[in-house]
């Protein structure tokens, strides 16, 4: 009896090229966000990718997902910390419009999930009891919102383009409660 050596995997060179292109796209963001705003803006951002590789591994999602550096760019040029609550809010929103085709329960824990990952490292940030009600009260309408919009206009991809941006404008409007 002899034992052969079975066959490699022949992975397509076009699967390497999208993996690969994720992966890099993935890093960049991460290191970005590390340099411009620190460790709690990476969680978010790896959780965020995580869901994203559950939705679509594919570098189109995820270039949807780059628009949330612009707050961390945001936050190193005026030191503003408040920022770290719409980048929260854009990715959550992401996730959400990501998750979405798994249906809306999955959509709703996702955005949700980055939601409480954010009020978590607020809490670690020694947050006020008040300032965490406030983000965590916004947060909530925020994502309703979020999934009653997806849920109106899912068949449009465009919309995957507007509402992160939309749902983080509308966090940045709540830091003024």
């Amino acid at each position: 009896m002899t034992f052969t050596k079975p066959p490699a995997a022949s992975v397509p060179v076009r699967s390497r090229l999208t993996a690969t292109s994720f992966i890099a796209g993935e890093l960049g963001f991460l290191v970005t966000v590390h340099i411009l705003g620190g460790p709690p803006w990476v969680v978010l951002g790896v959780l965020a990718f995580l869901a994203q590789i559950l939705a679509d591994f594919r570098l189109a999602p995820l270039l949807r997902l780059a628009p949330a550096a612009i707050w961390a760019v945001a936050h190193a040029a005026t030191g503003n910390r408040e920022l770290f609550f719409p980048y929260a809010i854009y990715l959550a929103a992401h996730v959400a419009w990501e998750l979405w085709p798994r249906g809306p329960l999955q959509a709703a824990s996702g955005g949700g999930g980055i939601a409480a990952a954010f009020l978590v490292i607020r809490v670690l940030q020694h947050a006020t009891p008040r300032v965490i009600a406030v983000e965590l009260a916004v947060a909530a309408a925020i994502l309703v919102v979020v999934n009653a919009a997806i849920a109106a206009s899912r068949g449009r991809p465009f919309v995957g383009w507007v509402i992160p941006p939309l749902a983080s404008l509308a966090a940045y409007a709540g830091l003024a409660i």
